[in-house]
C-alpha cells in the first residue's frame, strides 16, 4: 500500500520486518477494548479451562453486556486485520485496514451512545450506570486518540505490500 506520510518522521524501531509502521500499543488496547463483548467470553472460556478462581470468573462475567455487541461487531474486522496484517493478507483485509480508523471511531461512538441511551430510555439509573459512564469515558478517550493521533492515522495508511506469486515455467 503506498505511503502518504513522511517515513522519516519515525525511528527505525517503529517499523516491523516488512517496513510498515507497527501499530502502537495504545491502538491495540483501544481495539481490544472496543471488541470486549466478543473477546471477553473467549478470555472467560480460557480462564475456565485454565482453572482460574471462580470469584475472578464471576467478576469477569459481570463486565459483559449485550449492549457491547454492536460496537464489538463493528470493531472486530479491524482486530482481524490487525492480527493478520502481512504481505499475504487477502484484499478484503486490506480494504478493512484502510477504513480502520473510521470503523473504530464508529464503534467507539456507538459504544458511547447505546448504553447511555438504553438506560435513559428505561428511565432508570442503576448502579451499573456508573460503570457505563466510566466505560463511556474510556470510549471518549479512545475516540479522540483514534481521530487525533498522527501515528494512528499513519499506521492505517501503511500495510505490507502484497506478495507476488511467481509461476514456475515447467
Amino acid at each position: 500500500m503506498p505511503q502518504s506520510y513522511n517515513p522519516h518522521s519515525y525511528s527505525a524501531s517503529n517499523y516491523d520486518d516488512e517496513m510498515c509502521l507497527k501499530p502502537p500499543l495504545l491502538l491495540w488496547l483501544a481495539v481490544l477494548f472496543l471488541c470486549r463483548a466478543i473477546v471477553l467470553p473467549l478470555v472467560i472460556g480460557i480462564g475456565h479451562v485454565a482453572g482460574v478462581n471462580a470469584d475472578v470468573m464471576t467478576q469477569l462475567r459481570d463486565f459483559w453486556s449485550a449492549d457491547q455487541l454492536v460496537p464489538a461487531a463493528i470493531a472486530i474486522p479491524v482486530l482481524c486485520a490487525l492480527c493478520w496484517r502481512s504481505g499475504s493478507a487477502p484484499d478484503a483485509l486490506r480494504r478493512i485496514w484502510v477504513r480502520g480508523r473510521v470503523l473504530l471511531a464508529l464503534s467507539a461512538a456507538v459504544d458511547i451512545a447505546l448504553p447511555i441511551a438504553s438506560q435513559l430510555w428505561q428511565r432508570q439509573i442503576t448502579d451499573q450506570f456508573v460503570v457505563t459512564l466510566f466505560a463511556s469515558g474510556v470510549d471518549v478517550y479512545f475516540l479522540v486518540y483514534i481521530l487525533a493521533a498522527r501515528r494512528v492515522r499513519d499506521t492505517f495508511l501503511d500495510f505490507p505490500a502484497a506478495l507476488t506469486s511467481t509461476k514456475s515455467a515447467g
